[in-house]
């Protein structure tokens, strides 16, 4: 056991140190500071089954003489996901247990107060790519923890107290038994806006004993799954701040008129005389300065087509050149949520991106092309409406 759990926590932080470095923006934009990691809070419950000597079937939980395999649990997690393929969470989970075996005359209730540390993989955003407005997701989850239980076992024809485990004889909290264990399942998740997703998920957990259930015969390690359904909230979410190089908020212009200054005095002359030797005296005439007027500078919008995006490292322009057979200087490359993404066009209508986007579906082969549209240089989240 000792080797399985190094063996999971070894891996996990390796993952995470070999997570890619923040890389600098191509072409127009430049980066500011490190973007798509969020944190989130998640409420869950469903059933908690398990799986051990004192079970009646291998897989489903029955209901044998008015007692039932089927048993609930609940739960909290706190989650901070550090790029859109890992993400790291801790979660604490009170649970309660059951098993019914007839031919040993037995049956056993439990109750278990759990934390443990996992970490997520996104598959969809490692295998396929991180598409922004993406709904669905699919992710693998790992990790550690303890688990606090006390056990009651019985006989299953007069319901006599064959043992006890815990009950304030333990190691852990309130004396219950202290075990560790291992985890490992799978989940969906389902982004209903910015800020709330629901989840399904089912994992199981490997316990450091064989114990549980008060019977130890068949298995090594007692197991126990539990499948809940959750609903998350996001916060503390960084987003990319990117400045294009050439954009600037305001351009002093020249006005084309011009304005008298203020408290100038028109010219002032002195009547002529008898004297027909006396000239004109006039003041001199003071420089008119133009006024400069500040302007704002209208937000450029255009719509491109997407055809390929990866992490972490980019891909040659020129590979995808000969890979589509599209001229090289067409391909544009910039960076968005810490993916190199690659760019056809420049477009003033969707419309028009839209029709190139078939295009280079049929006749070049990218089959998942799909329009995008920049503003100022910089790829926006969604299409604007």
């Amino acid at each position: 056991m000792k080797k399985i759990t190094g063996f999971i926590l070894s891996t996990w932080i390796a993952a995470l140190f070999m997570l890619p470095p923040v890389q600098s923006y191509a072409q127009t934009t430049l980066p500011t500071k490190k973007s798509g990691s969020y944190w989130y809070i998640n409420a869950n419950s469903g059933t908690s089954i398990f799986y051990g000597d004192i079970k009646t079937k291998g897989l489903f939980p029955v209901v044998r003489d008015g007692h039932s395999e089927w048993r609930m649990g609940g739960g909290l997690q706190l989650g901070w996901q550090i790029s859109p393929v890992f993400g790291l969470r801790g979660q604490g989970l009170y649970g309660q247990l059951s098993g019914i075996k007839t031919s040993l005359d037995q049956f056993f209730q439990a109750d278990y107060l759990e934390f443990n540390l996992n970490a997520t993989v996104s598959l969809m955003n490692l295998i396929s790519g991180y598409k922004s407005g993406r709904k669905w997701n699919v992710y693998l989850l790992g990790g550690v923890g303890l688990t606090n239980y006390n056990s009651t076992a019985y006989k299953l024809s007069d319901l006599s107290l064959v043992g006890r485990m815990g009950y304030g004889y333990g190691h852990g909290i309130g004396k219950r038994t202290l075990e560790g264990i291992v985890t490992g399942g799978l989940g969906v998740s389902y982004q209903v806006n910015d800020k709330w997703s629901l989840q399904f998920e089912t994992a199981n957990r490997v316990a450091n004993s064989d114990a549980m259930d008060l019977w130890v015969n068949n298995y090594k390690y007692d197991v126990y799954n539990y499948t809940s359904l959750g609903v998350s909230f996001r916060f503390g979410q960084s987003h990319s701040k990117k400045t294009p190089a050439s954009q600037n908020n305001t351009i002093p212009l020249l006005d084309t008129h011009l304005k008298k200054p203020a408290g100038q005095k028109p010219p002032v002359t002195t009547p002529a005389a008898a004297d027909t030797t006396q000239k004109t005296v006039a003041q001199p005439k003071k420089e008119i300065q133009p006024v400069r007027t500040i302007l704002p500078v209208k937000p450029i919008l255009e719509y491109r087509v997407q055809i390929r995006a990866r992490y972490g490292k980019p891909v040659s322009t020129e590979y995808l050149s000969k890979k589509y057979n599209i001229p090289e200087m067409q391909i544009r490359m910039n960076m968005h949520n810490g993916y190199y993404i690659y760019t056809v066009g420049s477009y003033d209508t969707y419309m028009q991106a839209r029709t190139r986007r078939d295009q280079l579906k049929t006749q070049n082969g990218v089959y998942d092309a799909f329009v995008v549209a920049f503003k100022n240089g910089r790829r926006l989240d969604k299409l604007p409406k």
